[in-house]
């Protein structure tokens, strides 16, 4: 089952550059690749940030932006927000309703991923090797090394890493943030149960 984003409905229409009315708003998932250029262009100011972000989010210009209601802006910020910092899971819960993988090392993508010529609806981890986090140590910024080990783990292409939904990324991130911290005893544990 695919997640789908929800619709958001206005609560005062605005007009679009073609002179229709906007009534509500199909809020579309932020892709890694996406949110790391937005947030590239709008520098370090955080209201800048969220600008660019809706922009992505909602598929409207800036002029179409501009128009939103406050209220309706700020609903849009809190998806935003969601989609910038919470897990695939989250998602996938509430859509579910309750429903949880068992596995933590099969994760369920928020969207499909095609790559390598296939469309992937879930990824299945594996520890990284000690070769692979020696090589990680050497990247220079913190960027390349997470995009580095991701790549390891999951067996995509840094490429291919750019097609995940920013929650599908994190999600991947917590988990291999378990792999490289630890100890043996931690999966063991969580297996026994």
């Amino acid at each position: 089952m695919s997640w789908t984003p929800p619709v958001h409905a206005l609560l005062s229409p605005i007009t679009a550059d073609d002179q229709s009315t906007i009534e509500q708003i199909q809020l579309k998932p932020l892709l890694y690749a996406a949110q790391k250029e937005a947030l590239a262009r709008a520098g370090d100011d955080e209201d800048d940030q969220f600008f660019e972000l809706a922009k992505l989010a909602t598929g409207l210009s800036v002029k179409e932006l501009d128009q939103l209601k406050r209220p309706d802006y700020v609903s849009i910020a809190q998806y935003v927000h969601e989609m910038s910092t919470r897990p695939a899971s989250y998602f996938l819960e509430q859509q579910a309703q309750g429903e949880q993988s068992v596995d933590p090392d099969q994760v369920q993508l928020l969207q499909p991923l095609n790559a390598a010529g296939r469309s992937m609806t879930s990824l299945t981890l594996e520890m990284p090797v000690l070769r692979a986090t020696k090589a990680m140590k050497k990247l220079k910024t913190a960027k390349e090394r997470a995009e580095f080990i991701t790549a390891h783990c999951t067996g995509l292409m840094l490429p291919d890493l750019d097609l995940l939904t920013v929650p599908d990324w994190t999600q991947l991130q917590v988990r291999i943030d378990d792999f490289l911290n630890k100890p043996a005893d931690f999966f063991r544990n969580a297996t026994s149960k």
